[in-house]
Protein backbone atom coordinates (compact mmCIF):
# COMPACT_ATOMS: atom_id res chain seq x y z
CA UNK A 1 0.00 0.00 0.00
CA UNK A 2 1.87 2.96 -1.54
CA UNK A 3 0.01 6.10 1.44
CA UNK A 4 1.73 6.15 5.06
CA UNK A 5 -0.34 3.78 7.63
CA UNK A 6 -0.84 6.22 9.81
CA UNK A 7 -1.69 8.69 7.30
CA UNK A 8 -3.84 5.88 5.73
CA UNK A 9 -5.96 5.55 9.39
CA UNK A 10 -6.38 8.92 10.05
CA UNK A 11 -8.27 9.37 6.76
CA UNK A 12 -10.34 6.21 7.48
CA UNK A 13 -11.40 8.09 10.94
CA UNK A 14 -12.44 11.29 9.39
CA UNK A 15 -13.74 9.56 6.32
CA UNK A 16 -15.85 7.02 8.34
CA UNK A 17 -17.77 10.12 10.15
CA UNK A 18 -19.15 11.85 7.47
CA UNK A 19 -23.24 11.97 6.45
CA UNK A 20 -22.64 10.00 3.35
CA UNK A 21 -20.43 7.15 4.99
CA UNK A 22 -23.33 6.77 8.33
CA UNK A 23 -25.92 7.00 5.06
CA UNK A 24 -24.12 4.22 3.06
CA UNK A 25 -23.73 2.36 6.38
CA UNK A 26 -27.26 2.32 7.56
CA UNK A 27 -28.35 1.41 3.78
CA UNK A 28 -26.04 -1.79 3.82
CA UNK A 29 -27.29 -2.43 7.37
CA UNK A 30 -30.58 -2.50 6.29
CA UNK A 31 -30.44 -4.83 3.32
CA UNK A 32 -28.70 -7.26 5.42
CA UNK A 33 -31.27 -6.79 7.65
CA UNK A 34 -33.44 -8.55 5.12
CA UNK A 35 -31.31 -11.20 4.03
CA UNK A 36 -30.46 -12.06 7.52
CA UNK A 37 -34.71 -12.52 8.38
CA UNK A 38 -36.00 -13.43 4.99
CA UNK A 39 -33.15 -15.54 3.55
CA UNK A 40 -31.70 -17.00 6.36
CA UNK A 41 -34.28 -16.88 9.45
CA UNK A 42 -31.77 -15.89 11.67
CA UNK A 43 -32.26 -17.13 15.53
CA UNK A 44 -30.83 -14.51 18.27
CA UNK A 45 -30.16 -15.27 21.66
CA UNK A 46 -29.38 -13.02 23.87
CA UNK A 47 -29.83 -10.23 21.31
CA UNK A 48 -30.87 -7.97 24.39
CA UNK A 49 -27.12 -7.69 25.36
CA UNK A 50 -26.11 -5.86 21.80
CA UNK A 51 -28.36 -3.04 22.61
CA UNK A 52 -25.13 -1.75 25.39
CA UNK A 53 -24.53 1.86 25.25
CA UNK A 54 -21.17 3.17 25.61
CA UNK A 55 -17.88 1.40 24.58
CA UNK A 56 -18.04 -2.38 23.93
CA UNK A 57 -16.28 -4.73 21.75
CA UNK A 58 -18.20 -7.48 20.20
CA UNK A 59 -16.08 -10.41 19.84
CA UNK A 60 -17.43 -13.64 17.74
CA UNK A 61 -16.03 -16.14 16.24
CA UNK A 62 -14.91 -16.10 12.70
CA UNK A 63 -16.24 -18.36 9.89
CA UNK A 64 -17.94 -16.62 7.17
CA UNK A 65 -17.68 -13.36 5.10
CA UNK A 66 -21.27 -13.22 6.53
CA UNK A 67 -20.70 -12.76 10.47
CA UNK A 68 -19.85 -8.94 10.15
CA UNK A 69 -23.08 -8.04 8.08
CA UNK A 70 -25.10 -10.67 9.89
CA UNK A 71 -24.31 -9.32 13.21
CA UNK A 72 -24.69 -5.81 12.00
CA UNK A 73 -28.25 -6.66 10.91
CA UNK A 74 -29.49 -6.77 14.79
CA UNK A 75 -27.67 -3.76 16.40
CA UNK A 76 -29.05 -0.79 16.66
CA UNK A 77 -26.02 1.29 16.70
CA UNK A 78 -23.25 1.39 14.08
CA UNK A 79 -20.74 -1.26 14.29
CA UNK A 80 -16.89 -0.48 13.55
CA UNK A 81 -14.80 -3.51 12.90
CA UNK A 82 -10.98 -4.30 11.62
CA UNK A 83 -10.90 -5.69 8.13
CA UNK A 84 -7.84 -7.32 6.00
CA UNK A 85 -5.72 -4.42 4.51
CA UNK A 86 -6.64 -5.68 0.92
CA UNK A 87 -10.39 -4.60 1.34
CA UNK A 88 -9.03 -1.02 1.09
CA UNK A 89 -7.25 -1.18 -2.19
CA UNK A 90 -8.01 1.45 -5.06
CA UNK A 91 -10.38 4.61 -3.99
CA UNK A 92 -13.47 2.11 -4.61
CA UNK A 93 -12.63 -0.08 -1.68
CA UNK A 94 -11.11 2.30 0.03
CA UNK A 95 -14.22 4.44 -0.03
CA UNK A 96 -16.59 1.56 0.79
CA UNK A 97 -14.99 -0.29 3.04
CA UNK A 98 -14.34 3.07 4.97
CA UNK A 99 -18.50 3.70 4.93
CA UNK A 100 -19.29 0.42 6.45
CA UNK A 101 -17.38 0.74 9.30
CA UNK A 102 -14.16 -0.89 8.76
CA UNK A 103 -10.79 -0.09 9.23
CA UNK A 104 -7.44 -1.90 7.61
CA UNK A 105 -5.40 -4.13 9.90
CA UNK A 106 -2.24 -6.39 8.43
CA UNK A 107 -3.00 -10.12 9.81
CA UNK A 108 -0.26 -12.06 10.87
CA UNK A 109 1.37 -9.32 12.47
CA UNK A 110 1.54 -6.56 15.15
CA UNK A 111 -0.22 -3.71 13.57
CA UNK A 112 0.07 -0.38 16.27
CA UNK A 113 -1.41 1.88 14.05
CA UNK A 114 -4.62 -0.62 14.06
CA UNK A 115 -4.76 -0.90 17.55
CA UNK A 116 -4.79 3.08 18.26
CA UNK A 117 -7.97 3.26 15.45
CA UNK A 118 -9.20 0.69 17.84
CA UNK A 119 -8.30 2.44 21.27
CA UNK A 120 -9.54 5.51 19.42
CA UNK A 121 -12.95 4.05 18.41
CA UNK A 122 -13.45 3.03 21.93
CA UNK A 123 -12.82 6.13 23.71
CA UNK A 124 -15.58 8.00 21.15
CA UNK A 125 -17.50 5.02 23.09
CA UNK A 126 -18.39 3.06 20.11
CA UNK A 127 -19.08 -0.48 19.33
CA UNK A 128 -16.06 -1.95 18.20
CA UNK A 129 -16.01 -5.94 16.29
CA UNK A 130 -12.62 -7.95 16.75
CA UNK A 131 -12.76 -11.43 15.77
CA UNK A 132 -10.55 -13.40 18.79
CA UNK A 133 -9.33 -16.22 16.38
CA UNK A 134 -7.84 -13.13 14.30
CA UNK A 135 -8.33 -14.83 10.64
CA UNK A 136 -11.37 -17.02 9.68
CA UNK A 137 -11.27 -20.51 10.68
CA UNK A 138 -13.20 -23.81 10.09
CA UNK A 139 -15.14 -26.12 12.56
CA UNK A 140 -16.89 -26.31 15.91
CA UNK A 141 -13.85 -25.81 17.73
CA UNK A 142 -12.30 -22.40 18.96
CA UNK A 143 -8.96 -21.53 18.40
CA UNK A 144 -6.20 -20.29 20.30
CA UNK A 145 -7.47 -16.42 21.42
CA UNK A 146 -4.88 -13.66 20.27
CA UNK A 147 -3.78 -11.25 22.38
CA UNK A 148 -5.12 -8.47 19.90
CA UNK A 149 -8.82 -8.36 21.76
CA UNK A 150 -7.66 -8.59 25.26
CA UNK A 151 -5.00 -5.82 24.26
CA UNK A 152 -8.00 -3.63 23.94
CA UNK A 153 -10.01 -4.97 27.00
CA UNK A 154 -7.50 -4.34 28.99
CA UNK A 155 -6.08 -1.12 28.24
CA UNK A 156 -9.49 0.42 27.86
CA UNK A 157 -12.04 -0.96 29.88
CA UNK A 158 -14.55 -1.66 27.47
CA UNK A 159 -16.85 -4.70 28.33
CA UNK A 160 -15.92 -7.59 26.12
CA UNK A 161 -19.39 -9.23 24.44
CA UNK A 162 -18.50 -12.94 23.40
CA UNK A 163 -20.85 -13.98 20.20
CA UNK A 164 -21.13 -17.84 18.89
CA UNK A 165 -22.67 -18.75 15.42
CA UNK A 166 -23.67 -21.40 13.89
CA UNK A 167 -24.25 -22.14 10.51
CA UNK A 168 -22.60 -19.29 8.68
CA UNK A 169 -19.81 -21.68 7.25
CA UNK A 170 -22.32 -24.17 5.43
CA UNK A 171 -24.39 -20.63 4.56
CA UNK A 172 -20.91 -19.42 3.07
CA UNK A 173 -17.85 -21.52 2.84
CA UNK A 174 -14.74 -20.00 1.32
CA UNK A 175 -14.60 -18.83 -2.22
CA UNK A 176 -18.46 -18.86 -2.40
CA UNK A 177 -19.81 -16.68 -4.96
CA UNK A 178 -23.45 -16.36 -3.42
CA UNK A 179 -24.53 -17.67 0.13
CA UNK A 180 -26.67 -20.96 0.34
CA UNK A 181 -29.80 -21.01 2.07
CA UNK A 182 -29.45 -22.00 5.69
CA UNK A 183 -30.46 -21.68 9.03
CA UNK A 184 -28.53 -19.64 11.15
CA UNK A 185 -28.00 -19.23 15.11
CA UNK A 186 -26.58 -16.41 16.75
CA UNK A 187 -25.54 -16.64 19.98
CA UNK A 188 -25.04 -13.47 22.24
CA UNK A 189 -23.29 -14.05 25.77
CA UNK A 190 -22.95 -12.18 28.64
CA UNK A 191 -20.66 -9.21 28.78
CA UNK A 192 -16.66 -9.87 30.49
CA UNK A 193 -14.74 -7.28 31.84
CA UNK A 194 -11.01 -7.97 32.12
CA UNK A 195 -8.93 -6.50 34.64
CA UNK A 196 -7.15 -3.46 33.76
CA UNK A 197 -3.43 -3.44 32.75
CA UNK A 198 -3.06 0.01 32.36
CA UNK A 199 -0.70 1.49 35.03
CA UNK A 200 0.73 -1.96 35.58
CA UNK A 201 4.75 -1.26 35.10
CA UNK A 202 5.82 -4.97 34.92
CA UNK A 203 5.30 -6.31 31.63
CA UNK A 204 5.51 -10.17 32.11
CA UNK A 205 2.46 -9.39 34.65
CA UNK A 206 0.37 -7.06 32.24
CA UNK A 207 1.19 -10.20 29.62
CA UNK A 208 -0.25 -12.46 32.61
CA UNK A 209 -3.37 -10.33 32.40
CA UNK A 210 -4.10 -10.34 28.91
CA UNK A 211 -3.42 -14.97 28.93
CA UNK A 212 -5.65 -14.78 31.65
CA UNK A 213 -8.27 -13.01 29.97
CA UNK A 214 -8.19 -14.33 26.40
CA UNK A 215 -8.03 -18.40 28.08
CA UNK A 216 -10.98 -16.94 29.97
CA UNK A 217 -12.75 -15.69 26.61
CA UNK A 218 -12.21 -18.52 24.48
CA UNK A 219 -13.80 -21.01 26.84
CA UNK A 220 -16.63 -18.86 26.57
CA UNK A 221 -16.32 -18.65 23.39
CA UNK A 222 -16.37 -22.44 23.19
CA UNK A 223 -19.79 -22.49 25.09
CA UNK A 224 -21.48 -20.48 23.30
CA UNK A 225 -20.27 -21.90 19.45
CA UNK A 226 -21.46 -25.33 21.45
CA UNK A 227 -24.92 -24.41 22.24
CA UNK A 228 -25.33 -22.61 18.91
CA UNK A 229 -24.88 -25.42 17.03
CA UNK A 230 -26.95 -27.72 19.02
CA UNK A 231 -29.87 -25.38 18.51
CA UNK A 232 -28.83 -25.56 14.46
CA UNK A 233 -29.01 -28.99 14.73
CA UNK A 234 -32.05 -29.32 16.44
CA UNK A 235 -33.61 -26.49 13.90
CA UNK A 236 -32.40 -28.60 10.81
CA UNK A 237 -33.72 -31.89 11.97
CA UNK A 238 -37.37 -30.59 12.54
CA UNK A 239 -37.07 -28.74 9.21
CA UNK A 240 -36.05 -32.03 7.85
CA UNK A 241 -38.91 -33.83 9.01
CA UNK A 242 -41.60 -31.43 7.99
CA UNK A 243 -40.01 -31.17 4.86
CA UNK A 244 -40.05 -35.00 4.69
CA UNK A 245 -43.67 -35.10 5.87
CA UNK A 246 -45.03 -32.32 3.55
CA UNK A 247 -43.77 -34.29 0.65
CA UNK A 248 -45.82 -37.61 1.95
CA UNK A 249 -48.98 -35.81 1.69
CA UNK A 250 -48.71 -33.98 -1.98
Amino acid sequence: MSVNRGSLHKHVLKTADRRSSVIVYWIARNVSWLFAHFYFRVQVLGRERLYTEGAAILAPVHRSNLDVPLISSYCRRRIRSMAKDSMFKGRFGLWLSTSIGAFPVRRGKLDRDALNSALEILRRKELLLVFPEGSRKSGPVVEKILDGCSYLATRSGAPVIPIGLAGTEEAMPPKAKFPRLSRIVIMVGEPVKASSACGVSDRSRAKEIRHDFSESLQTKLQALVDESRSIHAKDRKGWKLRHNQNRQTV
